[in-house]
């Protein structure tokens, strides 16, 4: 489900057993100016190194298929170049255990030579002087080719211990990347950087796309904070947008995830109920009906969990309709959407089983006996075999139809049942 530094404070506290994420979407309103600036993120980002060269706040966002803050506030412009320029950081939910993870997006539009620096980094402090503990450097160089990069990482050292990827990337053409931090109680802290060009891994991929060799350098005694920088190696210039950190893989980077979603029937009502793993800026469900499978009506509305890690149960009742399609309608703040799977229900009273599912020629329907009337209808809701029934079973000739997608449609007066069947 959609929706995933600028980061809008979720909730500031030590750490907790369930995920809470911090979220930067810079929605900062229309103008394009510094990110420093009172007005826009100046509130909460400080500057806390560099005299000139702001971060520059844009009114428009970057988009990437499957991140949950894909396409969602403005961004931030920074680049690198010789002389003072302007570096900064935003408190984060602090953490000093398990793993933390780090999410971006990030857009490339000039390389940063063949040395390569970094630009985006974790602190242990935050505000005006958060000190030296930058770590969980992300750096950026030249690709093997003209118009491409390559990304690097390190735990806290130079360009010269970072370790690039051998891939190269395109310039102009967004990306993921998620920076991983793990506290470690036995041995020094580690840390990982995962990137992908399309699509969002739904779990945590089990190789890392780098992994960090300087890792001999001090641990971070927690994580409070996340910083833009500014270097001074090469001319790089980026675009980045939707920071997320968590301490769970599914908030940094996923939606809202559904784990179950059910029905049943008691007294000619429909009880609706389901359940999450994980929420990110989910604002609520709309609960939707239909008699057809086809077009669906609005018909109540429950509120969701914002940002959560937990498993969070949820129930609806219907209590005018006995048989029906349902879906639920998963609503982040910021007004995107994404739809959950569709389940039928019928009622006790009119018995139907329908075969095969998907079907060639023939659909065979078997019912308790009543008198019933059998619509099928295509993917438009155009109806395109009826016929009546009467008797426990029948079998209808669907040689004439195309494949694709059809609903059968049954009714004795008193209930109606809706099945969803392919034909292939």
């Amino acid at each position: 489900m959609k929706k995933i530094i600028l980061l809008t404070l979720i909730a500031i506290g030590t750490l907790t057993n369930y995920a809470q994420t911090s979220i930067e979407n810079f929605s900062f309103g229309s103008t394009t100016d510094t990110l420093t600036n009172p007005t826009n993120g100046g509130v909460s980002w400080k500057r806390h190194s560099g005299t000139g060269g702001p971060i520059i706040y844009n009114n428009t966002s970057l988009s990437y298929t499957g991140y949950s803050s894909s396409g969602v506030g403005g961004s931030v412009s920074l680049s690198h170049a010789s002389g003072s320029r302007e570096d900064a950081n935003k408190p984060v939910i602090q953490y000093n255990s398990g793993a933390v993870y780090a999410s971006f997006l990030l857009n490339v539009t000039a390389s940063a030579g063949t040395t390569g620096d970094y630009f985006f980094h974790l602190i242990d402090s935050a505000g005006n002087t958060p000190g030296g503990n930058f770590r969980g450097r992300i750096f950026i160089k030249d690709g093997s080719s003209i118009n491409t990069f390559k990304v690097g990482l390190n735990k806290g050292g130079s360009a010269s211990t970072a370790v690039f990827t051998t891939s190269d990337y395109p310039l102009n053409t967004p990306i993921l990347v998620v920076l991983k931090y793990s506290f470690n109680t036995s041995v020094t802290d580690t840390v990982y950087a995962f990137i992908s060009t399309s699509g969002v891994p739904s779990s945590e991929p089990s190789i890392s796309t780098l992994a960090s060799t300087d890792y001999t350098i001090s641990d971070l005694s927690k994580i409070a904070s996340v910083s833009l920088r500014q270097g001074t190696v090469g001319t790089a210039a980026v675009t980045i947008d939707g920071i997320r950190v968590s301490n769970s893989w599914s908030t940094s980077v996923l939606p809202v995830k559904f784990t179950s979603f059910n029905a049943t029937i008691n007294n000619k009502q429909t009880n609706l109920t389901w359940t999450t793993s994980s929420e990110i800026n989910n604002k609520g469900f709309e609960i939707e009906r239909s008699l057809d499978g086809v077009n669906f009506e609005t018909i109540g509305f429950v509120k969701g969990n914002a940002n959560s890690n937990r498993v969070n149960k949820y129930s609806f009742i219907d209590a005018n309709h006995a048989s029906a399609f349902y879906r639920l309608k998963q609503i982040d703040f910021d007004g995107k959407f994404d739809y959950s799977n569709i389940i039928s229900v019928q009622g006790n009273d009119l018995l139907i089983d329908i075969t095969p599912n998907p079907f060639n020629n023939v659909i065979e329907i078997n019912s308790n006996g009543h008198l019933v009337n059998v619509e099928v209808l295509d993917i438009t809701g155009k109806i395109v075999i009826t016929e009546t029934i009467n008797g426990s079973k029948t079998t209808l000739n669907t040689a004439s139809l195309n494949n694709g997608v059809y609903f059968v449609r049954i009714n004795n007066g008193e209930s109606v049942i809706t099945k969803r069947l392919i034909k292939n």
